[in-house]
């Protein structure tokens, strides 16, 4: 009887060190956080490590490609939050918290092409000391050191009252974003110029990007000739699908054209981000149920431009 619970509680001790190895964050190195390159068949981008239980979502490779910046929500008593991962001595840090102050939100995050700025949504107040915005405004954070500085109000002009999110800005400095600015339930996409170093108020962009369904999360190539972006409009494959569009020599855009079901699902598509030597294509995904990063062989887009 002894023996035969003695090899009862080895097996016991045996099956929870390998759930616990199992459960066990993986250590990665390499370029792309060492992952296998995808084709044209998108896949879930480095599973238990980036795309885990919580809700992971516009992800952003830094220029240099030594940083992946995610948010993430979900996390029990925070609000959605900024995440990064930095690549040093050819291995990837566990992803931590970008935390510019964990009582408000932050989420959708751009950063520039020298590397220097961030920008992203929150909620923060717009004046020190004021009440927590029922809105997400745009905010631009330089950065310090290893880390980030204090966050400012980017873009005051272009903003409104309503929700803005994913802003992009093009190499001219225009800023590319989604807003509610039209009621809830809506969602479309801006343009706010800038001029004479000012940002202009935003003007909304005209058919065939946007439509009467709801369009929003556009990156914009930084020549703008470009735009990927995610809509409800009807004929999809899921709940909202990622649709690119060509602009013309005239300055029209192109009819979308629907990326397939080598990116779309029946979930939700969105939070469109090439990597920054163009190879990949980055975004989010609802397949299964949660929101994770997948990405593709970037091919997948410029195969449709004909």
């Amino acid at each position: 009887m002894k023996r035969m619970l003695f090899f009862i509680v080895v097996a016991s001790v045996s099956c929870r060190a390998t759930d616990q190895s199992e459960d066990r964050m993986p250590e990665l190195s390499g370029e792309y956080l060492g992952q296998t390159a995808p084709g044209m068949t998108s896949q879930l981008f480095a599973p238990r490590f980036v795309s885990t239980e919580y809700g992971e979502l516009n992800s952003v490779f830094s220029q240099s490609g030594q940083e992946f910046y995610f948010s993430r929500r979900g996390i029990p008593g925070r609000p959605s939050t900024i995440m990064v991962t930095s690549q040093s001595g050819g291995s990837w840090s566990p992803p931590e918290v970008v935390d510019f102050d964990d009582r408000y939100s932050a989420i959708d995050l751009f950063i520039t092409a020298d590397g220097q700025r961030m920008i992203f949504c929150s909620n923060r107040p717009r004046e020190r000391g004021g009440a927590v915005r029922q809105d997400h405004d745009f905010w631009i954070s330089q950065r310090a050191g290893d880390g980030w500085g204090e966050p400012q109000l980017f873009a005051a002009a272009a903003l409104s009252d309503f929700e803005e999110y994913y802003p992009i800005v093009t190499k001219n400095g225009n800023l590319y974003f989604n807003s509610q600015r039209e009621g809830i339930g809506t969602n479309n996409i801006y343009r706010s110029s800038l001029v004479d170093g000012r940002y202009r108020p935003a003007e909304k962009l005209p058919e065939p990007v946007n439509s009467q369904y709801r369009e929003f999360d556009a990156y914009v190539s930084p020549e703008e000739d470009v735009i990927i972006f995610s809509s409800e409009r009807p004929g999809g494959i899921g709940g909202s699908d990622i649709y690119v569009s060509f602009q013309a020599e005239d300055g029209a855009w192109s009819e979308p054209l629907n990326l397939g079901v080598e990116v779309n699902s029946s979930g939700s598509e969105f939070g469109a981000m090439p990597s920054p030597d163009s190879r990949y294509f980055f975004f989010t995904s609802t397949r299964g149920g949660n929101e994770n990063i997948y990405w593709i062989a970037a091919e997948v887009i410029s195969s449709l431009k004909r």
